[in-house]
C-alpha cells in the first residue's frame, strides 16, 4: 500500500470518524446529566471517565488476538462497534445501559486507534514522513471538530438526543466504509507483532527504560490537560455564555485554527526533529503551553478576553503535542510496534480519562461555589508539576535520530 493512498484513507476516514465524535462531545456533559436522576456531577464526572478509559484502554482486552486478523476487517469493524454504542444511547435512561453503551463505542475507538498507529508505523519508514500523517489526521480530525459545536447545536434540541446520536452514528459506518474502500486485502500487522503480543503485566516492564516513562508522564500530563477542553471548559462556556452562536464559536475556534496553522507548526516540528532535537523538548513546552492556558482561565480577566487568549494558547499546545506523542512512541525500540502502541494509548487515556473526571465533577462542585477560579489554577499547578521534571534535560540534550 503506497504512502500516498495510506494518507488519503486514513484522513478520510478520520474525518468521518470525528465528524461523529466531535459533533457529541461539546454536548456530552450535558448530555449525561439530563440522563439520570441522580446527581449531576456524579453521573457526568463517572460517565466521562468510564467513556474516556475505555476509548484508550479498552483494547487491551483483545491485544493478542488483534494480529491474527487482516487491518481491512478489524479498523471497519471499530467503527462499527462505535456506531453501534453512540447510536444506541438515546433508546435507554438506565445508567448502567448508559455505561456499557459508552464502553461499547469505547471499545471500538481505542481498537482503532490503536491499529492505525501501529498500519502507520509499519508502511511510513522516515520519522517526518510519519509527523506528517500524523497532521494530516490532525488536520482532518480538527477540520471535524470545528463544525461539531454547530451540529450539535443544530440537532440537540429540547433535550431530545435521537437526531444527534443518529448523526453520530452513522458518521461512524461511514468511516467503516471509508476503511473498507481503501484498505487492501489480505494485510496482516507483520509476523514479529504477531510473535510478540505480551500480556499487559508483561509491557508494564517496558517502563524501566528512561524513554518511556518520559513519554508516558508527558502523555498523560498533556492529556490530562487536553481533557479540558470538552469538559471543564465545555461546561464553561455552556454556563457562561447565553449567545447559541458565541458557544458554538468558542468551541469551534481552536479546532478551525488548528485546520489553518497546523501544518505550519508541523513543518516548524520537523526542523526541530531534524535537528537533532528530542520528541521529549516538544512534548514538555506543550505541556508548559497547556499550564499557560489555564492559568489564564484562572487569573479573573474579563470572561471573553481570558477565553479567547487562553484557547489561543491552548491551540498552539495542541499542535505541537499531538503530532508528537506518536514520534515520542515510534522511538521507543525496546518493544514491538503493537505494544508501543498499546502503551501511547495507556497513558493518553489514563491522562485524559481522569482530567474528564476533574473536568466534569470537580469543576462542577467549584462553579457551585464560586470557586471555578480556583479549579484553573490548581489544574495549571498539577500539570506544570507533571512537565517540570524534564525541562532541564528537554533543553540540554539533543540526540541524532
Amino acid at each position: 500500500m503506497s504512502p500516498p493512498v495510506l494518507r488519503l484513507t486514513l484522513a478520510f476516514d478520520y474525518l468521518l470518524s470525528n465528524f461523529g465524535r466531535f459533533s457529541l462531545m461539546p454536548v456530552i456533559a450535558v448530555l449525561l446529566a439530563s440522563q439520570s436522576d441522580g446527581p449531576d456531577w456524579i453521573i457526568t464526572g463517572v460517565g466521562l471517565f468510564g467513556h474516556m478509559l475505555s476509548s484508550g484502554l479498552s483494547s487491551l482486552l483483545v491485544t493478542r488476538w488483534l494480529p491474527r486478523f487482516t487491518y481491512r476487517a478489524t479498523l471497519p469493524a471499530s467503527m462499527v462497534f462505535a456506531a453501534a454504542g453512540f447510536g444506541l444511547l438515546p433508546y435507554s435512561g438506565n445508567p448502567v445501559v448508559v455505561l456499557v453503551l459508552l464502553f461499547v463505542a469505547g471499545f471500538g475507538i481505542s481498537v482503532h486507534a490503536v491499529l492505525a498507529r501501529v498500519l502507520i508505523a509499519e508502511m511510513i519508514e522516515s520519522e517526518t514522513g510519519r509527523n506528517t500523517i500524523y497532521s494530516i489526521q490532525q488536520i482532518a480530525t480538527n477540520a471535524a471538530a470545528s463544525l461539531g459545536p454547530f451540529i450539535a447545536a443544530a440537532l440537540y434540541v429540547s433535550g431530545d438526543s435521537r437526531p444527534l446520536l443518529a448523526f453520530v452514528g452513522g458518521a461512524y459506518l461511514l468511516a467503516a466504509v471509508a476503511l473498507l474502500v481503501g484498505l487492501p486485502r489480505g494485510q496482516y500487522p507483520p509476523e514479529a507483532v504477531r510473535e510478540r503480543s505480551e500480556g499487559f503485566f508483561a509491557r508494564l516492564k517496558v517502563l524501566r527504560d528512561r524513554q518511556c516513562r518520559e513519554a508516558m508522564v508527558l502523555t498523560a500530563t498533556g492529556a490530562f490537560a487536553y481533557a479540558q477542553f470538552y469538559s471543564a471548559f465545555a461546561l464553561l462556556v455552556a454556563f457562561a455564555v447565553d449567545s447559541a452562536v458565541l458557544r458554538g464559536s468558542l468551541l469551534a475556534g481552536p479546532p478551525i485554527a488548528i485546520v489553518l496553522l497546523q501544518v505550519f507548526v508541523t513543518a516548524a516540528s520537523n526542523r526541530v526533529l531534524r535537528a537533532g532535537w528530542q520528541p521529549l523538548a516538544i512534548l514538555t513546552a506543550a505541556v508548559l503551553l497547556f499550564g499557560v492556558a489555564m492559568v489564564l482561565l484562572g487569573v479573573g480577566l474579563p470572561f471573553l478576553v481570558g477565553t479567547v487568549i487562553a484557547m489561543a494558547v491552548f491551540v498552539v499546545a495542541e499542535m505541537l503535542f499531538t503530532p508528537t506523542v506518536s514520534i515520542a512512541f515510534n522511538r521507543i525500540s525496546s518493544v514491538p510496534r503493537l505494544v508501543s502502541s498499546n502503551l501511547q494509548g495507556v497513558a493518553w487515556t489514563t491522562g485524559e480519562a481522569v482530567g474528564s473526571l476533574f473536568g466534569g465533577s470537580l469543576f462542577l462542585l467549584c462553579w457551585d461555589r464560586g470557586a471555578g477560579n480556583v479549579y484553573w489554577l490548581v489544574l495549571a499547578a498539577l500539570t506544570v508539576a507533571g512537565a517540570a521534571p524534564f525541562v532541564r534535560r528537554a533543553v540540554v540534550e539533543r540526540t541524532v535520530s
